[in-house]
């Protein structure tokens, strides 16, 4: 229902010369398309942040995991309790990051849903004001279809006028 109504305004608005339409707000358009840019730049900036983070704590998982087989692997072939502890130690030392860097995603993902929520608000008022304009575009259609309506209307009626005027005009025999 809706698209038609948009279209039908389109279409109206296509049939007139919109040169002298000048839109009040677009100054205030133009800022909120701004607005809604930068919060585009801030989300992807977020996303690259957030994708960054989470390479890194697949990396740093991979490095436990692997450090973990080896421990593993040698605590079976020899027992070395001084290199025991220092790969216990380094576990301990990944497992930390690890959290660290989880806590740096949890917080990165809340900043990305705030961005992606900032970039939703953005884009509904620059809908809002773009609707605006269409309106307001159709309506200056409507009032310039009606001006020439009435400028048709005149010329018709002058005509008629004079056309009346030229046939009761008797004529004069000498």
């Amino acid at each position: 229902m809706m698209a038609s109504t948009t279209s039908g305004q389109a279409s109206s608005a296509r049939d007139i010369d919109v040169r002298g339409f000048t839109y009040a707000l677009e100054p205030v358009r133009q800022r909120q398309q701004w607005r809604l840019d930068k919060a585009m730049t801030a989300l992807a900036q977020a996303q690259k942040q957030l994708a960054e983070t989470e390479a890194k704590l697949a990396q740093l998982l991979a490095t436990h995991d692997e450090q973990a087989q080896q421990l593993g692997q040698a605590l079976m072939q020899r027992l070395d309790p001084v290199a025991h502890r220092r790969h216990l130690g380094y576990l301990t030392s990944l497992r930390k990051q690890w959290l660290e860097l989880d806590q740096t995603r949890q917080e990165q993902r809340t900043n990305c849903e705030r961005c992606r929520q900032q970039c939703l608000r953005e884009q509904v008022r620059l809908e809002g004001l773009t609707q605006h304009k269409e309106d307001a575009l159709a309506q200056y259609g409507d009032e310039m279809r009606q001006r020439n309506l009435n400028e048709q209307d005149r010329d018709w009626l002058a005509r008629s006028a004079s056309s009346r005027a030229s046939l009761d005009v008797p004529e004069q025999h000498p």
